[in-house]
């Protein structure tokens, strides 16, 4: 009788093992960090998991993660949070824990300037304790300390002795550059903010420069640029800086150097611009393209008053219109290069040459351009011999290729026509359109483009004379003038 007992009571307690969860660790191995939402995010060569000052004027939120072996209906569980190994506060439940309770408060009096290590300690229902890994935290109260006795920004001494003129900025890449005096314990992420103020106390900021670690160890340089001191005019001009770390700590303001700036240029009438190869030297000049030889140079005066910083381009004639250039340049460049193929389209009319520097336009030079005359060889038809035409040499149609012509551009059009007695005619294009491939080929028709069919040739009486006429229009066909039609003529034989 006392074995079946005994057996029985074993059994029982083998069902009662069974319905327990197996003992273990809370975690499987070191727990979750904590999470403190509001600090930053790392920056290389920065302090880490740094608190902003704006977040300690309240107590300081932190999470913790939900752990994997947590069945606290079973048994109570218990959390404890420290900071700095000092337990600031202990939660135990014996229900089920919702993610908002695991959200905890450290207090305001706990945040002191430091390294400090929050962790917690979770014991779960079958008694077994173990500790989250340790989150060392940064919380930096120190504000940067500005250089001592002379927090001033340095630059260079010209700027100091004579102020920032326009001769300073032309000579210096338009640009001052302020060195920032070394201070105490740069960090990576300081925000240096700099101001150029017209009256004292105007806080007009120019920028913020952030350190990153390529800027530790050396010397940090600000940069004002020409646009900037023009902009915010001459006379005396109060520059200073302050300095933020990443934390939102603020240091005093700087001490402020008064520059006095003359970067304004006088005002200038910029004069016209000359061109050699036109004749005269009022304000309308006469050029003959007939006789142009080598290229077409415009020149900036040399006394125009154009600084050697200046972007600076010459204009050819009114923008957007046909033939018309506009020729940039480096600063201080004073000659530029007329393109040929922007000649012609002014064949007998009269167009503006001007310069820009800056904003500033120049004077305008009016340029007269005589009718032009292009110069090419008569067009010539592949199965011509010497001036005569055989039909017995013709396939389908005759071929005409013509030579290109001096000044030949792509804003030209061509008329290609075959005449013959009694007002015969045949059109082969009435306006073809030059192309870049005719220019660097040298020559039209070489493809076959141009041709004249048999049939038409059929139609002629034999030994009458044929005309082969190539006429250009050196302004896109608003114009088809005479003195620019090439011509072959042509004894048609059996």
């Amino acid at each position: 009788m006392l074995e079946r007992i005994a057996g029985w009571i074993a059994r029982c307690r083998g069902r009662a093992a069974t319905s327990l969860p197996a003992a273990g660790s809370p975690f499987d191995s070191a727990g979750p960090l904590p999470v403190v939402p509001q600090s930053l995010a790392d920056v290389p060569g920065g302090q880490s998991n740094l608190v902003p000052i704006s977040a300690l004027i309240q107590p300081l939120r932190v999470e913790v993660l939900p752990w994997p072996n947590s069945d606290p209906e079973r048994g109570e569980e218990t959390l404890k949070l420290f900071w700095n190994d000092v337990e600031i506060e202990r939660r135990s439940w014996t229900s089920p824990i919702s993610p908002e309770d695991l959200v905890f408060e450290v207090p305001v009096r706990f945040l002191l300037e430091g390294r400090p290590v929050l962790r917690y300690e979770v014991t779960v229902f079958n008694g077994q304790t173990a500790s989250s890994a340790p989150l060392t935290l940064t919380i930096d109260l120190t504000a940067p300390a500005l250089a001592s006795p002379d927090s001033r920004l340095l630059f260079d001494p010209q700027v100091i002795a004579d102020g920032v003129t326009v001769e300073y900025l032309e000579n210096n890449g338009d640009q001052v550059v302020a060195t920032l005096p070394d201070y105490r314990s740069p960090m990576v992420g300081d925000c240096i903010r700099y101001y150029w103020d017209r009256q004292q106390g105007d806080q007009d900021l120019v920028e913020e420069r952030i350190l990153t670690s390529a800027d530790l160890g050396k010397s940090v340089q600000l940069v004002l640029s020409g646009d900037l001191i023009r902009q915010r005019g001459d006379g005396e001009r109060h520059v200073h800086y302050r300095i933020i770390d990443r934390a939102g700590n603020v240091s005093v303001a700087s001490q402020a150097l008064i520059l006095v700036v003359k970067a304004t240029p006088a005002p200038r009438l910029l004069s016209r611009p000359d061109l050699p190869k036109a004749s005269g030297t009022s304000e309308t000049v006469v050029l003959d393209l007939n006789s142009l030889r080598g290229a077409l140079e415009a020149f900036i005066p040399q006394d125009a008053g154009v600084g050697s910083q200046e972007p600076v381009e010459m204009q050819w004639a009114e923008p957007a219109s046909l033939g018309a250039a506009t020729i940039k340049g480096t600063p201080g460049t004073l000659a530029f290069t007329i393109p040929y193929e922007c000649l012609a389209a002014h064949s007998g009319k009269t167009l503006p040459l001007y310069y820009k520097a800056s904003d500033d336009e120049s004077t305008r030079r009016l340029v007269k351009v005589l009718a032009f005359r292009p110069y090419a060889p008569p067009p010539q038809v592949l199965e011509a011999d010497s001036d005569t035409l055989s039909l017995a040499k013709v396939g389908s149609a005759a071929r005409i290729v013509q030579e290109a012509w001096s000044l030949i551009s792509t804003d030209q059009r061509v008329k290609v026509r075959v005449l013959g007695p009694a007002g015969a005619e045949h059109t082969v294009t009435a306006a073809y359109p030059v192309t870049q491939a005719d220019m660097d080929a040298g020559v039209l028709g070489s493809g076959g483009t141009l041709t004249v069919p048999k049939a038409f040739l059929q139609n002629q009486p034999l030994g009458s004379r044929l005309l082969v006429q190539v006429s250009v229009s050196l302004d896109a066909g608003a114009s088809w003038p005479t003195a620019s039609d090439f011509e072959l003529q042509l004894t048609l034989v059996a």
